[in-house]
């Protein structure tokens, strides 16, 4: 089983600006840090031992860079990682002269001043409105691929209801949930699109319901305690929560938000500036995870039960049973950017009066690095 270290916070006052910076709005933008400062401690993941250069098969075959760069990646531990997990177990940085160590975060918005500083060269998370407000005050962060996007068949997540309020029939359609206390990680963000596309099923609104701030591994404790009624939840938070019978998922996401970009791959400004050869060759080792995913999962070639191992080496889900629910978003195996659903993830962030004004999404996406990794790694036609 890999490793996986804690995060050591940045010091105290730099973190706290870089937080207000990102955050909130505000009339004069500021740059980014200059030279990154110490980096979170974190176990070194360990991985196979890397052949001198990337496969033939259709590849540019690179040498790894020599000497090998460290470099911290920041994880929420979820199944939408499921392409960085896959690069790192199967050796692909290391095949790029990188060394890897995962950094684990409780929620996105822990992540965006050490990726503002360049304590961490890479993280995973949702498109979360601290993204677009650092970037609108010059910080410039990119997102650099899709993780995860919302499939029509999706089932990493879901809307979820309390057992015993299912049990009453005091629950039968989303327009019960009036009156109801709902799980939400924070109001103003992703959590709440999700939210208000279930409450618009019911023809309600956010007015018409209570919420408890709750992050996503606190969820299934807050069923079994009735601190809440319902609320979205993500794999492998929603399975636990199933397992111990105190809730159960009667919206599967794919049904919420088919298309939206659940996760992200945001690149640091500070590495992306001194290591620009190393971005781009950690990108390209990501896109190999990525196409593992999506010749496993969404072609059926092969391979889900390596996967699902690997998976369960990198969540809190061991039970390899429960992947198959649980790996069911679709990827893009060139790692295209389409700017739609993140301008419409803008819009609402606008409204909810968390993000001061819309971005033109060539601002916070990149596509260079994956146009370099398909570049190396040859194009798939879907």
């Amino acid at each position: 089983m890999h490793a996986r270290g804690h995060a050591r916070p940045a010091p105290l006052l730099l973190v706290a600006a870089l937080l207000l910076a990102a955050c909130a709005p505000a009339a004069a933008p500021a740059q980014p840090g200059g030279a990154p400062s110490a980096a979170p401690a974190a176990t070194t993941a360990s991985a196979p031992a890397a052949p001198s250069a990337v496969p033939a098969g259709g590849q540019t075959a690179v040498q790894p860079l020599n000497p090998p760069l460290n470099l911290k990646v920041g994880s929420l531990g979820l199944v939408g990682e499921a392409g960085v997990f896959d690069a790192l177990a199967k050796g692909y940085f290391r095949e790029e002269g990188l060394e890897v160590e995962l950094v684990p975060f409780r929620t996105t918005n822990e992540q965006t001043a050490p990726l503002a500083t360049g304590e961490l060269s890479f993280a995973s998370g949702p498109p979360d409105p601290s993204l677009f407000n650092a970037v609108l005050r010059d910080i410039p962060l990119r997102i650099v691929g899709y993780n995860a996007i919302i499939s029509t068949r999706d089932t990493s997540g879901g809307w979820l209801v309390r057992q015993d309020i299912l049990d009453s029939g005091r629950y039968q359609d989303p327009k019960d949930l009036k009156g109801m206390t709902i799980a939400i990680s924070s109001r103003g963000g992703i959590g709440e699109i999700w939210v208000e596309r279930v409450l618009g099923k019911g023809g309600l609104t956010t007015g018409d319901v209570q919420f408890a701030q709750l992050t996503f591994p606190d969820i299934p404790a807050a069923f079994a305690n009735k601190v809440m009624d319902a609320g979205f939840v993500v794999e492998p938070f929603a399975s636990i929560a199933e397992g111990q019978h105190t809730a159960h998922n009667v919206m599967p996401s794919g049904q919420i938000y088919p298309g939206l970009v659940a996760m992200t791959l945001i690149v640091s400004p500070v590495f992306a500036r001194d290591q620009p050869e190393a971005a781009r060759r950690f990108v390209t080792a990501y896109l190999r995870g990525q196409r593992d995913y999506y010749r496993a999962i969404m072609k059926d070639e092969g391979g889900k039960d390596e996967l699902y191992q690997i998976l369960s080496q990198y969540t809190p889900i061991h039970d390899l049973s429960l992947f198959a629910r649980m790996a069911t978003h679709d990827v893009d195996p060139n790692g295209q950017l389409d700017p739609r659903t993140i301008d419409e993830q803008q819009d609402y962030y606008v409204r909810y009066g968390t993000q001061q004004q819309k971005l033109d999404s060539s601002r916070v996406l990149d596509p260079s690095y994956s146009q370099y990794a398909v570049e190396r790694l040859g194009r798939i036609s879907e």
